[in-house]
């Protein structure tokens, strides 16, 4: 057979791969709906839809009500109020297959190439991966869509009239969409000033003429660069609007950082202690370093604008994990200008380059990535959850997700018609207002640039810390009627959970696993509070139906959750039973074992904590507080041995957590290996400086067992880290009196004196001496 043949059979194989990743594409866009942002723009897209207005202040919130709100995406959030009101969840999605689809499609438009294929294909695959992380109904999907097609136009077709207009249209719509319409003119303005430095500085090797424009091309940039800018104000609020993304995207800074502590999606996706964990953002790290090897081997014909793209999407992506897909475009563009001139012979010996040998290579390699994608496929269309509901799997895919949301709780809100002013968790605020608004307005949602960090350190300190001032404060200035506690995401925090119980003006309308409702004791409540008032200290546990859910392997999750949160409130036996009917579904849910483990734990039932702590344990070994939970199991039985033997493993596994050395410190003095406690004692005070207290504490307790000198060394330990206290002085002084050390005693009271002169047990000491 001719080369030709193989040639083509080549390239007609390639093409299995590339239709192979948008299989993949397209199964994984079509993930239900989970996202809780989603719900606010479908209340706005409601509001703007039926009032034919856009409010330039909140209207949606208790809290602010009237503060000034520039919103940004009122054009998305029109498209999917009215695609959701026609066709429903699954017309969203289908809207999201059809977007990320033809993001795709531009982008393997741009890269594609013949007698690239496989290179284009695997390269494409690994952007995918990044890319679908941000598969959510949200205006990010729109704004990496207009990101592609800059990309395209700007790269492939500056030389075409028709630019111009189709960059300014893109523009216009996209300035409606979502604040990142500034990457638009940001990308443009990258491209004058690149050109700008080939033309008038002398750059390394041929990095002048890399990617050089013509005269018209330069002048036809410079155009579409005041039709961008231009665009930009064609928006309901002209300048401010085009003008308030940037600030907001400047305004992350002083009290707003709290966001990037608290919010996911604005975390760092690297940082130096998760540089090499593959767990964490794996295929990112795999195009940084892709796209920079590639600026090595093309480091003679490096293309500037592309580099100073990289680098200004390469920190853009680092400050929030939202932004990483961004730079993976960015990346896909670097990898393709900077690999166009790759041949098979740069990297291949020329004795093997021999053109059927290159096909027929070309052609298995293909095939086993064609084979591993088909297995991948599989795996991911395969994935599945149990509906309580419906006693059936439900798949991932398509559909509102019913373990995402706290569906029923809304669901009861909306039935029983209750409206009002109402405190919620953060994660809450936006589905609330899919599902109740204008009838409930809400404390907080997802809209940071509205309510700002002072706000959210306030409703923080509430809901994390059970601030009962700030609580009381605000139900006074918001005339808060009630309050929504989501449990579906995070269980709820004790304190603000346990003070709403026990108060007098708040009662218990709704419980399950999904959330907590309170009603205030007001005149507008006091009929639903009287119908509905639920006494959770007589709590019984509904029943799982185990002859309907058959041989299936099931989670009881339901169950779990509602027995996390009666045991929050102190109600141990109605947990009990909760985690009895988890247990009796799901005989391996480790969750269940270990809070029942605790619960045991907390009525002295030590052995029955031990049993189930064990089992959980065996269940999920990986599981950090599991193992400390089994440590300490054994300490309270009185095995030290069992308990240290835990704590070795947990120090084995996660070696720079302080708290697994302190509590071996502990477990050693217990067990009376005094030396082997000071060693440890010493590490886990290196990996926490600030644990004064704890390594005081252990000190204290190795000197009440009499083991003076290893306490002394662990009070040392407190001074030779600047814990120049009385305190540490006088335990110093009283070690040396019980070694009989008389002299070293009286220079440690006298130091003392030094530092309190006032001080009643050095004087008493010294007085003793004498």
């Amino acid at each position: 057979m001719t080369n030709n043949f193989w040639k083509k059979v080549d390239h007609i194989v390639g093409l299995f791969p590339l239709l192979a990743i948008f299989g993949v594409l397209v199964i994984s866009a079509n993930i239900e709906i989970k996202d809780l942002d989603l719900w606010l723009h479908i209340a706005m897209g409601k509001f703007i839809t039926l009032h034919r207005s856009i409010p330039s202040v909140d209207m949606l919130s208790c809290s602010v009500q009237g503060s000034p709100w520039v919103n940004h995406e009122w054009l998305f959030q029109i498209i999917i109020y009215n695609i959701f009101n026609v066709f429903g969840g699954d017309g969203l999605i289908l809207m999201q297959v059809i977007v990320v689809s033809s993001t795709m499609l531009v982008l393997l438009f741009l890269g594609y190439n013949k007698n690239r294929q496989l290179l284009t294909a695997v390269v494409l695959f690994f952007l995918y991966m990044v890319y679908q992380h941000r598969f959510t109904i949200r205006p990010d999907i729109f704004s990496l869509f207009f990101f592609s097609i800059y990309i395209f136009v700007l790269s492939l077709h500056i030389d075409k009239k028709w630019s111009i207009v189709v960059l300014f249209i893109v523009q216009i719509i996209w300035s409606n969409m979502h604040g990142y319409f500034f990457f638009g003119p940001l990308f443009v303005c990258i491209g004058i000033f690149s050109e700008f430095i080939k033309r008038h500085l002398r750059l390394p090797y041929e990095w002048n003429d890399s990617g050089r424009l013509t005269d018209d091309e330069y002048k036809r940039m410079k155009i579409i660069l005041l039709f961008v800018l231009s665009a930009c104000l064609f928006n309901p609020l002209f300048i401010k609007g085009a003008w308030y993304p940037i600030s907001i995207f400047f305004s992350f800074s002083g009290e707003n950082i709290i966001f990037f502590d608290y919010i996911q999606e604005l975390q760092r996706p690297v940082t130096w202690s998760t540089l090499f964990d593959p767990n964490r953002f794996l295929y990112y790290k795999i195009l940084i370093g892709l796209s920079f090897l590639s600026f090595v081997f093309n480091r003679r014909r490096i293309d500037i604008s592309a580099l100073l793209f990289w680098i200004v999407f390469l920190i853009f992506s680092l400050i929030a994990s939202r932004n990483t897909p961004f730079f993976a475009f960015a990346a896909y563009l670097v990898f393709i200008t900077n690999t166009i001139n790759l041949d098979f012979k740069d990297i291949v010996p020329i004795r093997f380059s021999e053109e059927k040998f290159f096909h027929l290579t070309s052609i298995i390699f293909k095939l086993l990535f064609l084979v591993w994608m088909i297995g991948f496929f599989q795996a991911i269309s395969l994935r599945s959850y149990y509906d309580f509901d419906k006693y059936e799997l439900k798949s991932e895919f398509r559909g509102i997700s019913q373990r995402s949301f706290p569906n029923k709780a809304a669901d009861f809100l909306v039935d029983n018609k209750i409206k009002g002013n109402f405190f919620n968790d953060f994660n809450s605020g936006a589905y609330l207002l899919g599902r109740t608004f204008p009838d409930i307005k809400v404390f907080i949602d997802g809209r940071t640039e509205v309510y700002g960090g002072k706000f959210f350190k306030d409703y923080q300190k509430i809901w994390e810390k059970g601030d009962a001032q700030l609580f009381e404060k605000a139900v006074s200035e918001h005339r808060i009627t009630g309050a929504f506690l989501n449990s579906t995401r995070h269980h709820i925090p004790r304190k603000i959970l346990n003070y709403l119980y026990s108060h007098d003006d708040w009662h218990v309308v709704y419980f399950n696993y999904d959330a907590v409702i309170f009603l205030r004791d007001v005149e507008s409540n006091k009929s639903l509070i009287k119908q509905f008032k639920i006494d959770l200290e007589h709590w019984q546990a509904p029943a799982i139906d185990l002859l309907k859910i058959g041989t299936f392997r099931v989670q009881p999750y339901r169950s779990y959750y509602r027995g996390y949160t009666l045991e929050s409130l102190g109600f141990k036996k109605a947990a009990l039973e909760e985690l009895k009917e988890a247990i009796g579904a799901d005989p391996l849910y480790a969750d269940a074992y270990d809070l029942a483990g605790k619960i045991y734990a907390q009525n002295k039932d030590r052995e029955s904590a031990f049993k189930h702590f064990r089992i959980a344990a065996s269940i999920s070994p990986n599981k950090r507080e599991t193992r400390y939970n089994l440590a300490l199991s054994y300490y309270d039985l009185g095995e030290f041995k069992g308990a240290i033997k835990q704590y070795e493993k947990i120090i084995y596994k996660w070696p720079k957590d302080p708290k697994g050395h302190f509590l071996m410190t502990k477990t050693y003095v217990a067990d009376e290996q005094y030396s082997k406690a000071l060693e440890v004692l010493k590490k886990a005070y290196k990996l926490s400086p600030k644990s004064a207290g704890d390594v005081l504490e252990l000190s204290n307790t190795m000197f009440e067992k009499e083991a003076y000198a290893q306490a002394g060394d662990a009070y040392q330990l407190l001074l030779e880290a600047d814990e120049e206290t009385v305190v540490i002085r006088n335990k110093l002084g009283y070690v040396a009196l019980a070694l009989g050390d008389q002299k070293q005693a009286k220079y440690e009271f006298e130091r003392a004196l030094s530092l309190a002169p006032d001080d009643e047990d050095a004087l008493k000491a010294l007085q003793d001496l004498r």
